[in-house]
């Protein structure tokens, strides 16, 4: 009996953080990844189901929010059955042989480029050429085997394109970590362990509103992890609100759910799943102060 295979479709390619992303969500699973050159054509994987499921980055600690995908979740009824927060550390990769001396160009994703800027700051003769994808970056400089061009990308890239690491954790921000979220096209089954929930509101346009909403969460001693507003498209002065919402057990979001309900026109549940495990973020950014 074969072993089944989990479809998953990412933004960019073998090597890229999204790639880094699902095998540390999925240790134990056999995938089959599935590239998106973009977040729209990785919607559109899950929505003609040409993937089981989709990682999605939603925010960085350093870039902020990603707004496009809280879009891209909304438009397409997406459902969220997890999320994982990974450190993203860059590499600076070249091919066998070269080094730092050698190198006249350095290729990347212009976040990371941007993440990275104190180190390039010491190599000022160097060219920095943005391009749409780290991994893809890695693929080129592989492919070229110039030992003057290099790249920023994954210790992951540097293993499956045979590249040197000539410098490591070369970003600025030593507490850089993205935020994803596991995807599904359709709502999932709630784990019994979830304790936390991305939901959508709209509330009237009327004075202190959002404080009551805000006044209620409070009075049922939860945690609002995020709080992020967008415009409703065609209305003026009406918002959107994106909430994350934490607790314990799955009845006392039952029951702020059910005092919300009563303050909203609308209220969408994005997802309700197990909030992903902080421990290792919040020790070594201890360290790192």
């Amino acid at each position: 009996m074969s072993e089944q295979v989990l479809r998953v479709a990412i933004q960019g390619y073998p090597g890229s953080f999204h790639d880094v992303a699902a095998k540390t969500y999925w240790p134990h699973t056999k995938l089959e990844l599935i590239p998106a050159d973009s977040f729209d054509i990785l919607a559109r994987l899950l929505v003609e189901n040409k993937a089981d499921v989709a990682v999605m980055a939603i925010e960085n600690s350093i870039a902020g929010t990603i707004l496009q995908n809280y879009r891209i979740l909304r438009e397409n009824g997406f459902w969220v059955s997890g999320e994982l927060y990974l450190r993203i550390k860059h590499q600076l990769l070249g091919v066998k042989g070269a080094s730092l001396e050698g190198i006249k160009q350095v290729s990347s994703h212009p976040m990371a480029i941007n993440q990275c800027r104190s180190f390039l700051g010491k190599y000022s003769h160097w060219k920095l050429i943005e391009s749409e994808d780290t991994a893809l970056s890695a693929d080129r400089v592989a492919q070229l085997g110039k030992k003057s061009k290099a790249c920023i990308a994954s210790a992951e890239a540097a293993s499956i394109y045979n590249l040197d690491i000539l410098s490591q954790n070369i970003e600025t921000n030593k507490t850089n970590y993205t935020r994803f979220f596991i995807v599904n096209k359709a709502q999932t089954e709630v784990a019994k362990n979830a304790n936390k929930a991305s939901v959508y509101i709209r509330i009237p346009d009327k004075k202190s509103q959002l404080l009551r909403v805000l006044q209620v969460i409070n009075d049922h001693d939860l945690n609002m992890s995020k709080l992020q507003s967008f415009p409703v498209i065609g209305s003026l002065r009406e918002y959107f609100f994106h909430l994350d919402i934490e607790f314990d057990h799955i009845y006392q979001y039952h029951g702020l759910k059910d005092d919300l309900l009563e303050l909203t026109f609308e209220y969408d549940e994005t997802g309700i799943y197990q909030r992903a495990d902080l421990s290792e973020i919040i020790d070594e950014h201890k360290v790192n102060l």
